[in-house]
């Protein structure tokens, strides 16, 4: 019989644990609401989006060429011994390790066309491009390992 009876007290003191949390959850809005004047609009209470970031666009030599043609900027960012064996006719050289202090040698107003020589350190200057507000960056696949040789 005790054991019942605590068994009953027990389930007793449980709903009423459960229906005081009920309560405080359909009560907390209303503890929370502001007057309407006093709430911010929905274009106040949203952060402001940032535009959406400029992503590296991956393209071959073929391409690469065309758009030089085009006007935009070849880049080599390999080391100037590398480069001493030989380039893309009419690319600027401007080594991977020296391209954050020479950021602003890269035409904002251009398309920027960005190898080395295999494609690695390529794709770390365009992702240091795009970071600092380029937005026309092209990664040429393959580095000059794969520009035609004819």
């Amino acid at each position: 019989m005790k054991k019942a009876f605590g068994l009953v007290i027990c389930a007793a003191f449980m709903l009423m644990a459960c229906n005081e949390a009920n309560a405080e959850k359909k009560a907390a809005p209303v503890q929370n609401a502001k007057p309407a004047a006093e709430q911010p609009s929905a274009q106040q209470a949203a952060p402001a989006q940032e535009a959406p970031k400029a992503q590296i666009t991956n393209i071959d030599w073929a391409k690469a060429l065309e758009m030089q043609k085009a006007g935009a900027a070849l880049i080599d960012v390999r080391t100037p011994g590398e480069v001493a064996e030989g380039t893309a006719p009419g690319s600027v050289n401007i080594p991977l390790q020296e391209a954050a202090q020479r950021i602003a040698e890269f035409p904002k107003d251009k398309d920027l066309l960005i190898f080395c020589r295999s494609g690695k350190r390529s794709l770390a200057v365009s992702q240091l491009l795009i970071d600092n507000g380029f937005e026309r960056v092209f990664n040429v696949v393959g580095g000059f390992m794969a520009f035609p040789k004819n």
